[in-house]
């Protein structure tokens, strides 16, 4: 029988699918009102990139972001990291960055490339894996709702009366008159 027969852990596992379906919505609905209330913000291409660091510079007009200048091919680019990734890096160290889906003067423009940053930065992805559970959460309900199937009847080839034909004395045989046609009162005219 599978777990999710148990209507406790389908409660469970349901509830925290929707916590996580409203979290996402939450993070999505904030992103969209920091959006708005700024307006020097511009949508810009998200984009995956290995890179190699030339150097990390001090922003000395932001508290939050510092400026990272990386080689990436054979252009170089200048990379708005947060201030606690930039002093990770070294130069002529190799790392993948993850571009955000809108950039402004404020807030970092790139990041290191983790599973964490991903699902921060593009919570809709969670709402992959969270539809596929609901969807496995309502196919094992609808199963656990089935009727249930017709108990397993079981014939034994040896009952009483099988039995008793078996024990039986045979018939003798006798002769078997035959039955004189019968006349059809509609042929009589």
């Amino acid at each position: 029988m599978s777990p999710l027969a148990r209507p406790v852990v389908r409660w469970s596992i349901l509830v925290s699918l929707w916590a996580l379906v409203v979290a996402v919505l939450w993070i999505l609905l904030v992103q969209v009102f920091l959006l708005a209330l700024n307006p020097f913000c511009h949508a810009q291409w998200p984009g995956v990139a290995s890179v190699q660091v030339r150097s990390v510079d001090r922003d000395v007009d932001s508290q939050i972001t510092d400026f990272v200048t990386v080689k990436h091919g054979d252009a170089e680019r200048v990379l708005r990291l947060s201030k606690a990734e930039a002093a990770e890096l070294h130069p002529e160290e190799e790392v993948w960055i993850l571009d955000a889906w809108y950039a402004d003067g404020l807030r970092p423009t790139q990041f290191r490339l983790t599973l964490l940053r991903v699902l921060l930065e593009y919570p809709v992805l969670l709402l992959l894996p969270a539809a596929w559970g609901l969807w496995r959460v309502r196919k094992a309900k609808r199963k656990a709702d089935a009727a249930p199937p017709p108990p397993v009847r079981r014939t034994f080839t040896d009952d009483f009366h099988l039995r008793a034909q078996r024990f039986a004395k045979p018939e003798p045989e006798t002769e078997k008159k035959e039955d004189p046609p019968r006349m059809n009162p509609d042929e009589h005219g």
